[in-house]
C-alpha cells in the first residue's frame, strides 16, 4: 500500500482497534499487504460498532429521561460519523466525505426520530421516521455504490435496511421492558453490522489494489 495513503487512511480511520494486536499476533506471518488491509478492516469495524453503542445509549438515556447523558450519546454519535465520512477521504476525496457525512448525519437524525416519537408514544412520528430511515438507505446504497463498483446497490439496500430494522426493534424493546429480547437484538445487530464494516473494507480493497 502507497505510504502515504495508508497514514492518511489509519489516521482518519481513528487508529488500530484494541484487539487488532490480537489478530495480527495470531498471523505473524501475514504480508505487509495483508496487514495494510486488515487494518483497515478492524478500524472500520470499530468505528461501525461504535455507531451502534452510541445509539443505544442515546435510546437508553432518552427513554430514562436523563437529558445530560442522551446529550452526550447524541455527540458521540455525531463524532463517530464524522470519523467514518472522513474515512473515505484518503481515496475518494473530501467532497465525497462530506457527502457521505450529510447521509450518515439524515440515518442519525431519523433514528432520533423514532426514539423520541416513541418517548412521547407518537405513532405517526414513529412511522414517519421509518419513512425517513428507509428513504436514507436508499440515498447512501445509491451513493456507496455509485463510488465504488464492488459494492452493489440491491445487496447494500438489503444490508442497510436491515440495519435501520435493528435499530426500530431495539428502540421498541428497551421501551416494552423487553430485555431479553434486546439483548438478542444487540447480538444480531452486532454480527450485521460487522458484516456491513466487512463489505466496506473489502470493497476498498478490491478498488484500489495499487494502494493495499
Amino acid at each position: 500500500m502507497n505510504l502515504k495513503i495508508a497514514a492518511l487512511l489509519l489516521f482518519a480511520l481513528c487508529a488500530q482497534p484494541a484487539w487488532s494486536a490480537s489478530y495480527s499476533t495470531a498471523a505473524p506471518a501475514a504480508k505487509p499487504a495483508e496487514s495494510a488491509a486488515l487494518n483497515t478492516r478492524l478500524a472500520l469495524r470499530d468505528l461501525w460498532v461504535e455507531h451502534i453503542f452510541w445509539v443505544r445509549s442515546y435510546a437508553v438515556a432518552n427513554q430514562a429521561g436523563n437529558t445530560k447523558q442522551a446529550a452526550v450519546a447524541a455527540n458521540e454519535v455525531v463524532a463517530d460519523a464524522t470519523k467514518i465520512a472522513n474515512s473515505i477521504a484518503p481515496l475518494y476525496g473530501q467532497p465525497a466525505a462530506d457527502q457521505l457525512l450529510k447521509l450518515l448525519a439524515g440515518h442519525w437524525g431519523a433514528i432520533k426520530h423514532y426514539s423520541d416519537a416513541t418517548v412521547a408514544k407518537d405513532k405517526k412520528g414513529q412511522q414517519a421516521a421509518v419513512d425517513e430511515l428507509t428513504s436514507n438507505a436508499k440515498a447512501i446504497a445509491a451513493f456507496l455504490a455509485k463510488a465504488n463498483p464492488y459494492l452493489p446497490e440491491p445487496t447494500l439496500l438489503t444490508l442497510l435496511s436491515a440495519h435501520g430494522g435493528h435499530h426500530v426493534a431495539q428502540i421498541d424493546q428497551l421501551a416494552a421492558g423487553d430485555y431479553t429480547g434486546e439483548a438478542r437484538t444487540w447480538a444480531m445487530m452486532r454480527e450485521h453490522i460487522l458484516t456491513l464494516s466487512d463489505a466496506l473494507a473489502g470493497a476498498l480493497v478490491k478498488q484500489f489494489p495499487d494502494k493495499f
